[in-house]
């Protein structure tokens, strides 16, 4: 058997539902993350996890928590920080910072969110996990609670595309993706399923 990376996405948050720009901010799930979560759960209830990782925000390890008893955590997963844009809708961005807003439109893998994290920053040191987690060649099942860019720029990198592909994968909030690692190539097995995990015949 070989190791297998399940990623999960935190279920919904009220900043998330209104269209917000948050990444730093820690903000709890809703009732509907809370049900999402514990769906996902469900569907994973038939793997045995040797490790239950999360980002340090509360809305993954919440998350995390409702499928199988974390055990341990990692700054590097926390979401993107943007800033004095965190909590803010972009239409009043634009409004109250347009020349910041249209650079970022223009170029924002280099254009930095006022007062938040540079992109390359952020793509760095997911590309870190993703390269030690490439490296792991012991068989069991790791399951990974983390943000739609965490998870999309660990597939982007697992799957040898540039950082920014991570747009070509929106990460469901009720669903898992399944990677395996065969001895380095890195194998998706799974996208944004929402049936039960059942092991191949």
């Amino acid at each position: 058997m070989n190791m297998r990376f399940f990623l999960v996405r935190h279920g919904q948050t009220a900043a998330n539902a209104s269209g917000l720009f948050y990444g730093s901010t820690d903000v709890p799930l809703t009732p509907l993350g809370i049900e999402q979560s514990t769906r996902v759960g469900a569907l994973l209830a038939e793997v045995s996890f040797s490790e239950a990782i999360s980002s340090q925000l509360q809305r993954a390890q919440q998350t995390a928590e409702l499928i199988v008893p974390v055990t341990g955590s990692d700054p590097r997963l926390n979401e993107m920080d943007f800033g004095r844009w965190e909590m803010r809708h972009f239409s009043h961005i634009a409004e109250e910072e347009p020349e910041a807003w249209q650079s970022w439109l223009d170029d924002w893998q280099n254009a930095t969110p006022s007062g938040g994290e540079p992109f390359p920053h952020f793509a760095g040191r997911v590309k870190a996990v993703a390269d030690e987690l490439t490296q792991r060649q012991e068989s069991g099942d790791m399951l990974i609670v983390a943000h739609q860019g965490v998870l999309s720029l660990l597939l982007a990198h697992w799957l040898k595309m540039p950082s920014d592909s991570l747009w070509h994968f929106p990460f469901r909030q009720d669903a898992y993706t399944m990677v395996e690692n065969r001895g380095g190539f890195m194998l998706l097995r799974a996208f944004n399923d929402r049936s039960p995990f059942r092991e191949e015949e």
